[in-house]
């Protein structure tokens, strides 16, 4: 076996281990970023509503509910962990045809949702997105917080890649 055949042999084989060829996460970054901006969007909305609620609450109960408001910030918590363990993705994740699963290939489970959407929330404010760069030094284009929970955002519709397509 040649040098370069080797080479090729040991790339196909670490696509092979996790079972995630580089067509599998193809365009992913793109829609990734459109798929939170649309989730951004509903976050805003669900937030509104919860809020005007808990406000109105509030002040029938002449602010003995007050503590109500506090639990806003729980919204994006529980929607990123419910979607993403219920259906492997949000819903803006499913309108840009991306979703998550382990580097297993299994589906995410409530733990690995909850885990991935606590970390998230708390490294990319912190670091003013800049901890988002991870996604450009790893071949599967993931996050600080895919890393630490071994998930993987993938393309909805995962064609069944060919050893040529990985090698190439």
């Amino acid at each position: 076996m040649t040098d370069t055949q080797a080479v090729g042999f040991n790339k196909v084989a670490q696509k092979l281990r996790f079972g995630i060829s580089p067509s599998d996460t193809r365009g992913v970054l793109f829609d990734r970023s459109f798929a939170y901006i649309i989730d951004f969007i509903i976050l805003v909305v669900l937030g509104l509503i919860a809020g005007f609620i808990a406000f109105i609450l509030t002040i029938l109960s002449f602010g003995i509910l007050s503590p109500l408001l506090a639990l806003l910030s729980f919204i994006p918590l529980l929607y990123h962990s419910y979607f993403l363990s219920q259906q492997g993705a949000t819903p803006g994740m499913n309108a840009m045809g991306v979703k998550m699963i382990t580097m297993d290939g299994k589906p995410v489970t409530l733990v690995h949702a909850f885990l991935t959407t606590v970390i998230f929330y708390l490294t990319v404010p912190a670091t003013s997105f800049l901890i988002l760069l991870v996604t450009f030094f790893n071949d599967e284009k993931r996050t600080l917080h895919d890393l630490l929970t071994h998930t993987v955002v993938v393309n909805d519709e995962i064609p069944n890649a060919t050893i040529d397509e990985i090698l190439n």
